[in-house]
């Protein structure tokens, strides 16, 4: 790799960090060969073989494996690479030669660790083989189709010692990590962070792997992503306490190619978790904009940036400040975005008079009621899955009855409970001492 030559374009550039991967992936595919014929050689029977994880540190097993001692062949020359590296992206940067990844991390301030796993989750997007790469080094078993690469692996695989693992799991899920933006995403199915799968977001393997990368798109990503909030929680549509046949509605909308909402209900309706569940049936990112945390002077930034940022699901919180007779915002502007982004947007406010009829007619308008007593019965059920100790069926059905909370005063009452309980039982004097604390006037005995 010569180092006064610079990159041709980014894909010149991404051939050259893939074939260091791929060969520091080898390098850990040739110690797991020689682990697997280590425990191969010592086991007795396959009790033997399942246990190898613990007893390997103890028998005295000439080949270590992989993830035990760094592999000192790609050890050595990893700084002259790096120096190299650097030396060529300076000159491809003076030459106005735009290279994705390098300016991903200049933008986002990222560590070489995150840069190197941002590697790491786009290699399969390029070729299968490293997919399955990553599955025998995570299984010892060969599969056509491959894998994502585990947080394991990749502390295992990046990093030298344990210091190194444990400063790159702080960065992994601490704030303003690839996974508190979703950059990167955890895929479900794992139950602890180790054993998660780890996905690069569509738009950033779109950005990365372009010819001709814009060298402005992270930074106005950002910008957006600082005011579009990333929603991390998912609800199924089990989850979500709504009359059956709205629920079956929108699951039907979510079938839908380019959805163009307008949920419409007051402060105590779920509107923000429809939006979630909706989401999560098309998992995909949601982000969230609540335009009535936003000064009004930013709101046509706002705009501008949802234009120029991919987006898979918008929820507009407030969107009567744009929908309304009164926006300052460009109508023109507005009407680009709503006709031609791929993103699935939805708009919530709290009546359907807020919105000026031609947006409305542009737009599915869905009412999401506030919870009657029925469903307020189902929500309380859902805060105290578990029960609580002395409160039968028919306190639980007065309580609904009595006090019209929405979804939201349900489950914070549910958190407290759960806090004044701590390890002990739930009981109906937790639940008690919860309404009193929040202001909810009712006596359970």
């Amino acid at each position: 790799m010569g180092s006064g030559i610079p990159f041709a374009n980014n894909w010149v550039y991404l051939e050259t960090e893939l074939n260091w991967l791929e060969r520091l992936l080898l390098v850990a595919v040739s110690q797991q060969r020689k682990n697997l014929k280590s425990v191969a050689q010592v086991a007795k029977n396959p009790s033997d073989k399942a246990t190898s994880d613990w007893w390997l540190g103890l028998v005295a097993v000439k080949n270590r494996a992989y993830d035990d001692t760094a592999p000192k062949s790609v050890e050595r020359p990893a700084l002259g690479y790096q120096k190299t590296l650097d030396k060529r992206i300076l000159l491809s940067r003076a030459k106005q030669i735009s290279l994705g990844l390098p300016t991903m991390q200049m933008a986002l301030g990222l560590s070489l660790f995150e840069k190197k796993l941002v590697l790491m989750a786009l290699a399969p997007e390029v070729q299968v083989r490293y997919g399955r790469l990553y599955h025998y080094l995570q299984t010892g078993a060969h599969c056509t189709g491959g894998a994502l690469p585990t947080v394991d692996l990749a502390l295992r695989v990046l990093c030298r010692n344990d210091a190194e693992r444990r400063r790159a799991r702080m960065q992994l899920s601490g704030e303003n990590s690839l996974l508190q933006h979703r950059i990167l995403r955890c895929v479900e199915g794992a139950s602890t962070l180790l054993g998660s799968q780890l996905q690069l977001a569509p738009e950033w393997v779109d950005y990365l792997l372009a010819e001709h990368p814009d060298p402005g798109w992270p930074l106005r990503f950002m910008a957006a992503d600082r005011l579009a909030q990333p929603c991390v929680e998912r609800v199924a549509w089990s989850e979500l306490v709504v009359a059956a046949g709205l629920r079956q509605r929108l699951q039907g909308m979510a079938e839908q190619s380019r959805l163009r909402l307008l949920l419409l209900g007051d402060a105590g309706a779920d509107k923000d978790r429809v939006a979630i569940a909706l989401a999560t049936q098309l998992n995909h990112p949601l982000h969230i904009l609540d335009l009535a945390q936003i000064a009004s002077p930013d709101w046509s930034t706002c705009l501008t940036e949802l234009n120029q940022t991919k987006y898979p699901i918008v929820l507009i919180k407030a969107a009567h400040h744009w929908l309304g007779r009164h926006s300052t915002v460009e109508s023109a502007v507005l009407q680009h975005w709503l006709t031609h982004s791929p993103a699935h947007i939805v708009f919530a406010v709290p009546y359907r008079h807020l919105v000026r009829r031609n947006w409305r007619q542009q737009l599915t308008p869905i009412d999401i009621p506030k919870p009657d007593a029925e469903l307020r019965l189902q929500l309380w059920q859902q805060a105290f899955p578990e029960g609580v100790k002395a409160m039968g069926k028919v306190r639980w059905r007065s309580l609904a009855q009595g006090l019209e909370l929405s979804s939201q005063q349900i489950r914070a009452i549910g958190d407290v409970t759960q806090t004044l309980a701590g390890s002990e039982e739930i009981t109906i004097d937790h639940l008690q001492q919860a309404l009193n604390q929040l202001g909810q006037v009712w006596k359970l005995r």
